[in-house]
């Protein structure tokens, strides 16, 4: 693959270049409506705007607000002119809030005034006086607060800065200067800023969209919160590059919002968690014929149960819905299978290595390359972060001394280059001296017609002996006795991989992204099964 050495602004101004009349961005909730064009220049305001400011190359801006049309806007702008972008989680509290802002030293915050009412303003400002750094809050919407500048207000500043000066900020960006820092989830203590570069982000969107036949033609459906790189980078970001249209159907995820949006505005790619997937597909207002137009997509974030895909590809006619593995410290994609993989390759792993990075597997013990086949860590090379902020211990044991990052995840890879996971080098159950993978336990329970999702997790009760258990989630109506599963379980597993507690659940503990989150339910098992 031939490198693009640009800048995410310059990219976009060559886009709307050539596509100006084009939609862009279409946020229903709002109906607001971009073309190509339209977005550039509200881009290039609003850029004007922060230069305004006095917000420079380098400087740190959180961003902080549902799926919202201006941060869309606001990420772009700041690309623009080469401030670094530091997403915040809509769900985020104010000790979070305070890390984030104190830790990246941001300069400014621009962000929604609340989900409920005004309660990110009342953080954003109750905090002020203990964060040296933050200069500027600009808050998004028609209310005024003290101490604060309104969205609207920052585009009209702008118009006080020549063009020349913000084409001469243009030209002073650098394809492999920072452009965002993303937190990692921090399931295990504070989360790590992660700092990416223009040049990352543009090569794996470009080569990500290639694999799965994105193009000018198709229309997103984009639902996944912003504030993650799936939805920043893997969708919004490798839309506009690709000169697709991207729809928005709600600030939050609402089935019924985005089933309606799939058919009125005729979405042809659909992106998200199989768990997003399966509340769309399970909601009462789904129907079939709304989905005529989609014929692509990506399933990420989790593994993709088969009677999913096979529901998604077979019934419903999205045939070349692939799936797709990432983090965020590679700047997005790793692997990802092709639109015409059988379903067996779409649901048993999760495809090949894509064409801009390097993948291998090795022993996590001695660091040894492993062979085809054999069980190992996965380790990924090309186009990585440039670090965690400001923690160079952390970032070193990350990546090792010939590039390679180490991503934690346990995995196989076949002689076609076909890479399956197999659980978290972290997550690997060893009970009674037996290793046990999750996943291998999950994928005999997910056999069954009536099981919508599965969590196998361990955990160790009071006198220190490890224990497996099965939460299962049943789809909508259905019915399974415990027993049932338990035998299923026995007839196709060794009785040493046989978990020692089943149990019906009807919801999983998951992050803002969908993500389920294993050590909680490692804490609610502790407490029943004490």
């Amino acid at each position: 693959m031939e490198v693009i050495r640009e800048t995410i602004g310059r990219m976009l101004e060559k886009r709307a270049e050539g596509s100006g009349t084009k939609d862009a961005l279409i946020h229903l909730e709002t109906g607001l409506r971009y073309t190509y064009g339209l977005l550039l220049w509200d881009v290039d305001r609003i850029a004007r705007g922060l230069l305004k400011l006095g917000l420079r190359k380098g400087d740190r801006v959180a961003l902080w607000a549902p799926n919202v049309p201006e941060w869309i806007t606001a990420q772009l702008s700041l690309a623009t002119i080469g401030a670094v972008l530091v997403p915040v989680n809509p769900g985020a509290q104010q000790d979070d809030l305070h890390y984030i802002l104190s830790q990246t030293k941001s300069r400014a915050i621009i962000m929604a005034k609340g989900i409920e009412n005004e309660e990110y303003v009342d953080m954003a400002l109750g905090g002020q006086d203990r964060l040296a750094d933050l200069k500027h809050i600009i808050v998004f919407g028609d209310t005024s607060f003290p101490d604060a500048m309104l969205w609207s207000e920052l585009g009209c500043i702008g118009e006080d800065v020549d063009p020349d000066t913000l084409q001469q900020a243009t030209q002073q960006v650098n394809p492999e200067d920072p452009v965002a820092i993303m937190y990692t989830s921090g399931t295990t203590g504070r989360p790590k800023g992660v700092v990416l570069d223009h040049v990352g982000l543009i090569n794996k969107s470009i080569c990500a969209s290639q694999r799965h036949g994105l193009g000018p033609e198709d229309r997103l459906c984009l639902f996944f919160p912003l504030y993650h790189m799936f939805g920043n980078t893997c969708i919004a970001l490798t839309a506009l590059l690709a000169g697709a249209t991207i729809i928005m159907p709600c600030s939050d995820f609402d089935p019924p919002a985005i089933l309606s949006a799939i058919g009125k505005e005729h979405c042809t790619a659909v992106y998200g968690s199989p768990s997003m997937f399966s509340a769309l597909l399970e909601h009462p207002q789904f129907k079939k014929k709304a989905w005529a137009s989609v014929k692509k997509g990506i399933v990420g974030g989790a593994p993709c149960p088969r009677p999913l895909m096979e529901r998604l590809v077979d019934e419903i006619g999205v045939t070349g819905v692939t799936v797709g593995y990432g983090i965020t410290e590679a700047s997005s994609w790793i692997t990802m299978t092709q639109p015409d993989d059988p379903i067996e390759l779409r649901v048993s792993t999760i495809g090949r290595p894509l064409e801009c990075n390097e993948v291998k597997i090795i022993d996590p013990e001695t660091g040894k390359d492993r062979g085809p086949r054999e069980k190992g860590e996965l380790c990924t090379r090309g186009f990585l972060m440039k670090g965690y902020y400001n923690m160079p211990a952390a970032t070193a044991s990350a990546i090792d001394g010939q590039g390679w990052f180490h991503t934690g995840d346990m995995a196989v890879m076949d002689e076609d280059g076909y890479v399956r996971l197999v659980g978290r080098v972290k997550e690997v159950i060893i009970r009674d001296g037996v290793e046990i993978y999750p996943v291998e336990v999950e994928e005999v329970i997910h056999q069954m017609p009536e099981v919508l999702e599965v969590q196998v997790f361990g955990f160790r009760d009071t006198k220190g002996k490890d224990h497996v258990a099965a939460w299962v989630r049943l789809k909508q109506g259905a019915h399974r006795e415990l027993e049932q599963i338990r035998k299923r379980v026995e007839q196709q597993l060794p009785a040493e991989k046989v978990p020692d507690y089943f149990k019906v659940v009807n919801e999983f503990p998951v992050t803002k992204s969908g993500k389920v989150q294993k050590f909680r339910l490692a804490q609610m098992a502790e407490k029943e099964y004490q």
